[in-house]
């Protein structure tokens, strides 16, 4: 209770928890900020995939929740650990059933500007940019 020039007032507040807060702004786990931070790095790192933003790596791929994204292409880890792979024979061709094996051989690139581990090359060229477009989707209220 306070006291002011003689009159007496009590002053009550209600604070919402910090997770209802967070859900109020879409931020928490898997929440919409989080889902648009996915589809947004998804969609800044389709230049950096081998076979480019029209390839099939690029396209075929699936969000099994709103922080992951899935290439289900057959070659698809072999693209992104960008190490050559061949079988025991020594070609880099398997029949089916046949298993292949890494190498320390580095896989060569056509596509200009793609490459192994694209998500991490996205980071190193559009992470600042990748941070205020999130920003600004949370100041915007999403």
């Amino acid at each position: 209770m306070a006291k002011l020039s003689g009159f007496n007032f009590n002053v009550k507040t209600k604070i919402k928890s910090a997770n209802q807060i967070l859900k109020n702004h879409g931020l928490e786990k898997d929440g919409r900020v989080q889902k648009y931070l996915m589809t947004t790095a998804d969609r800044f790192m389709m230049p950096f995939i081998p076979g480019g933003a029209g390839g099939m790596l690029a396209k075929n791929k699936a969000y099994p929740n709103n922080h992951s994204i899935k290439y289900i292409s057959p070659y698809a880890h072999y693209q992104y650990t960008g190490k050559l792979m061949l079988t025991k024979s020594g070609s880099s061709w398997a029949k089916e059933g046949e298993k292949k094996f890494y190498t320390n051989k580095k896989l060569k690139y056509h596509t200009a500007g793609t490459g192994a581990k694209w998500d991490k090359l996205m980071m190193q060229r559009r992470k600042n940019d990748l941070i205020k477009d999130v920003e600004n989707y949370i100041k915007t209220g999403g």
